[in-house]
């Protein structure tokens, strides 16, 4: 006879976990299914000759302040992961410097006064007015304060980090949000000991409340019945439950788990059209046999001009100098890299899914000259390399909308974003791909608060 949970939650990404660890904490007879043999998706790590990496670049944007802490908070779990905190700074021609200051000097006091007022509107605007420019390009807001492409080049890759999306497309709302949390409690940090910490707390948490975690368990099937579902299949196995949490891609879940003739055809339709985040960033990581410099966190800045770096890259040339994001996890953790040793990791974007491997790797060793440009004697103290291309993630993970998930551009955030609560009754969706806002892993985390706050509140 199937076994009956109160609740399924398919998938243990950051999503899932944190729906997970919430309803178990609720008293809910909770099941996590994941079909890969570790937590936490692309918030895992993984170990390679004595280092500990993670899946993904991550800085956590508010650390324990953000969603992350907010829901072992819920729960009642002091929390248990430590964060090292740091002001991300940027490097141009040479030059480390700190925007937005520092554009005082390179722009027009006329520019430089509309970035700072673009700023200050933002950090003093009430969050329920953000929902206004939900559906404003934020090319198209920012060009009225300021049409410098230096000022534009610096807004885009800030969008990067937070959406993964272009200025040209990115919502001016959801830009807002995440700015303006970030910047309130100035809290970026890296979780001590690798991002694994934070999937691994909830993980514990889960298990503490009761809960039940089964890794290797991919579902086949999301078993439906008269606009209800009913469980799960995974290989010959069924779980019985009329709650299904899918952290496990919405059109994955829609499409396949569940089958698109369960839904009514503008459903599908719309799930099809949606748009993933960008994803097209390139993973490099550098581990040394010494420790060559004190760089956290470093935005290298190659140019201003980022529509035509972007053209170039997919016409398929590999600029000399590239922009980069540069963060030094050992200079964090001690414990993600041997003493004495030192782990890099670089991100690059501009290469999509299905680009030719000689692209690829072409920009893998762009990437690192890049690199060594920014520290010295790289190549000489290299032990070894690890290379991650957007392809090489999706497929790790086994889902397209592995960057970040279902896009933050004009359309898909706030009202329009789609919803948790499915069209059958008792399937719902958390983590990059329904509900919720913030920057990557924090959207995930909101999403699965909002999926409690709405669905399964306090009595």
């Amino acid at each position: 006879m199937a076994e009956k949970y109160d609740a399924i939650v398919v998938g243990a990404g950051i999503g899932g976990l944190a729906a997970a660890l919430m309803l178990s904490h609720r008293g809910r007879k909770t099941l996590l299914l994941e079909k890969h043999r570790f937590l936490g998706g692309r918030l895992s790590s993984f170990d390679r000759r004595g280092f500990h990496v993670d899946l993904g670049v991550h800085l956590i944007s508010r650390s324990d302040k953000g969603p992350t802490g907010d829901v072992l908070r819920r729960v009642g779990i002091p929390d248990p992961i430590q964060y090292i905190k740091v002001r991300p700074r940027s490097s141009y021609q040479g030059k480390v410097l700190t925007f937005p200051h520092d554009f005082k000097e390179m722009v027009s006091e006329k520019d430089f006064n509309g970035l700072m007022n673009f700023l200050g509107e933002i950090r003093f605007m009430p969050e329920e007015k953000m929902k206004e420019y939900d559906d404003v390009y934020l090319q198209t807001y920012l060009s009225q304060y300021t049409e410098e492409p230096m000022i534009h080049g610096w807004v885009e890759s800030i969008s990067g980090i937070y959406t993964g999306s272009p200025i040209s497309l990115a919502s001016t709302g959801e830009f807002m949000r995440c700015f303006k949390w970030e910047a309130e409690t100035r809290a970026s940090g890296y979780p001590d000991g690798g991002c694994s910490a934070i999937s691994d707390a909830y993980g514990d948490g889960i298990r503490k409340f009761g809960g039940e975690i089964k890794l290797g368990a991919e579902v086949q099937k999301i078993e439906v019945g008269r606009g209800s579902v009913n469980g799960v299949m995974v290989g010959d196995e069924v779980y019985q439950s009329d709650v299904v949490v899918s952290n496990a891609d919405i059109k994955n879940t829609v499409l396949n788990l569940v089958g698109a003739d369960h839904f009514q055809s503008d459903y599908v339709d719309y799930v099809k059209g949606l748009r993933y985040s960008g994803g097209g960033a390139t993973v490099v990581r550098i581990a040394l046999d010494k420790k060559l410099t004190d760089i956290m966190m470093l935005g290298h800045i190659a140019t201003f001009d980022r529509e035509a770096y972007a053209k170039k890259l997919q016409s398929g040339i590999i600029p000399d100098e590239l922009g980069l994001m540069v963060v030094v996890p050992s200079n964090f953790s001690t414990k993600v890299a041997p003493e004495g040793k030192q782990l890099i990791c670089v991100v690059s974007g501009g290469l999509g899914r299905g680009a030719p491997k000689e692209l690829k790797e072409a920009l893998a060793e762009a990437i690192i000259n890049t690199t060594e440009s920014i520290v010295p004697g790289l190549r000489q103290h290299t032990l070894w390399t690890n290379t991650m291309t957007p392809d090489d993630l999706a497929n790790t993970l086994g889902e397209d909308g592995a960057g970040i998930g279902i896009a933050q551009i004009v359309g898909q955030v706030g009202d329009k974003r789609p919803k948790i609560k499915t069209p059958i009754e008792g399937l719902y969706i958390v983590g990059g791909e329904a509900g919720g806002t913030g920057v990557g892993i924090e959207l995930c985390i909101n999403s699965a608060i909002e999926f409690m706050d709405e669905h399964f509140p306090l009595a």
